[in-house]
C-alpha cells in the first residue's frame, strides 16, 4: 500500500490505477472487516463535536473522499449529512466499475451538487482538506482549510493547521468567517 500511495502521490498512478490495484489486493471487503478497519483506523479527534456544532448552527457538512465507499460511509454516524466516495463492488460477481472511482476533479462537482441541494453556493463554502486530491476543490470555495495538508494544499490554504484535533481547524475557520461577515 505504501508503494501504491507513493505512486499516486507522485502522479505515477491514477485514481483508477490505485483503486484497481487495491481491489486486486483485497477483493470484496466484507462489512464486518470494513467496520473493524474503520474502528481501528487512526482518526482525527473531535470530528463528532465539530459536526454537532455545524448542525446546531443549522449548517450542513459532507465528506468527499476518494476512499472506498464501504469504509467512508461509516462517517455518516459521525454526523455528516452526506458522504461521497469511490464505489467498490460489494459482491464477487460484480466487477470494479472504473467509472465509479472518484478523481480529484470530481470533488468540486460533488460539492457543488451538495451545496445546490441545500440551497447554497459552492463559492460560499468552507473546504477542509489534507492532500493534493483537494486542490481542485480548494480552487472553488470561499475558505480553504488545510488540516495536516501536504505542500500542495499548504500553498493554497487560507488557514493551515497541524495536529490531531479537528476542533483547532474548525475554530480557526469560524474566526475567519466571523471577521469576513
Amino acid at each position: 500500500m505504501l508503494e501504491l500511495e507513493h505512486r499516486f502521490a507522485t502522479g505515477a498512478a491514477t485514481a483508477v490505477d490505485f483503486a484497481r490495484a487495491m481491489h486486486e489486493m483485497w477483493g470484496v471487503v466484507p462489512p464486518d472487516v470494513a467496520r473493524r478497519a474503520f474502528v481501528s483506523a487512526p482518526l482525527i479527534e473531535n470530528v463528532r463535536e465539530v459536526l454537532a456544532d455545524i448542525r446546531l448552527r443549522g449548517e450542513v457538512a459532507c465528506l468527499i473522499t476518494m476512499s472506498p465507499d464501504y469504509f467512508a460511509e461509516q462517517f455518516l454516524e459521525f454526523g455528516f449529512d452526506a458522504v461521497f466516495a469511490s464505489r467498490f463492488p460489494r459482491s464477487a460477481e460484480v466487477a470494479l466499475d472504473e467509472g465509479a472511482i472518484l478523481n480529484p476533479e470530481d470533488k468540486p462537482r460533488l460539492a457543488a451538487r451538495f451545496c445546490a441541494e441545500h440551497g447554497l453556493r459552492l463559492r460560499d463554502a468552507v473546504a477542509y482538506g489534507d492532500s493534493m486530491s483537494d486542490v481542485f476543490l480548494f480552487g472553488e470555495v470561499a475558505l480553504r482549510v488545510s488540516v495536516n495538508g501536504d505542500h500542495h494544499l499548504a500553498e493554497l490554504a487560507d488557514i493551515a493547521v497541524e495536529g490531531s484535533d479537528l476542533m483547532l481547524a474548525y475554530r480557526a475557520a469560524r474566526e475567519w468567517c466571523d471577521r469576513e461577515q
